[in-house]
């Protein structure tokens, strides 16, 4: 069976996953097809409250142990009731803004790293973890990493070259004016190789 590429017409198999013309991404635009089909069709999850429930008893594990540790400081120590509950209100509260103090700190470097080159790249892609942004952003190259990327780094290639050597089909991509200069990969579209 034969189909069309979307965007030069040309006849191309039903195998193939890029246009050896123009080099479009066949597959791509046959997944996003059929995962748009397959979210419609899917009824959502509803929550059975177990994530509640293990909640409830960690807090109530919890409560224990600073019920029995706050007892046994009282047995062992010489301070009265009331220091003990003042020193207990005032750790609290250290705690409490020791926490906060975190949690304002990791908000800020969040903030710092989402202005960067490599965080706005994350906040197109959040599919990619954030050091292959960073990587990205510096224009480094590895196996292992995506076609898409490559291609969002790069632009689309100046061609795809189609091979099969009896295990499925091997794509090789070029960019004429970059070095390295072609990348190899299979239906996976992860890059294995490049030269």
């Amino acid at each position: 069976m034969s189909i069309k590429c979307p965007k030069c017409q040309k006849e191309l198999s039903s195998t193939d996953i890029f246009c050896s013309q123009c080099g479009y991404s066949i597959k791509n635009e046959s997944t996003k097809n059929s995962s748009q089909k397959i979210s419609y069709n899917t009824p959502q999850k509803k929550g059975n409250g177990c994530g509640i429930a293990l909640l409830i008893f960690i807090a109530f594990l919890f409560t224990i142990f600073l019920i029995r540790t706050c007892s046994k400081t009282e047995n062992t120590s010489s301070l009265t009731t009331d220091s003990v509950s003042q020193l207990s209100k005032e750790d609290s509260i250290k705690n409490k803004i020791r926490i906060d103090s975190i949690d304002k700190q990791q908000k800020i470097e969040e903030e710092k790293f989402l202005k960067t080159k490599a965080g706005k790249i994350y906040k197109k892609h959040r599919e990619w973890s954030k050091e292959d942004c960073i990587k990205i952003a510096e224009h480094q190259v590895w196996i292992g990493m995506h076609y898409d990327m490559l291609v969002y780094m790069r632009g689309k290639p100046n061609n795809v070259n189609t091979s099969n050597y009896g295990d499925g089909p091997h794509y090789q991509a070029c960019w004429h004016d970059y070095d390295p200069s072609c990348f190899y990969f299979d239906e996976s579209q992860i890059i294995t190789s490049y030269n």
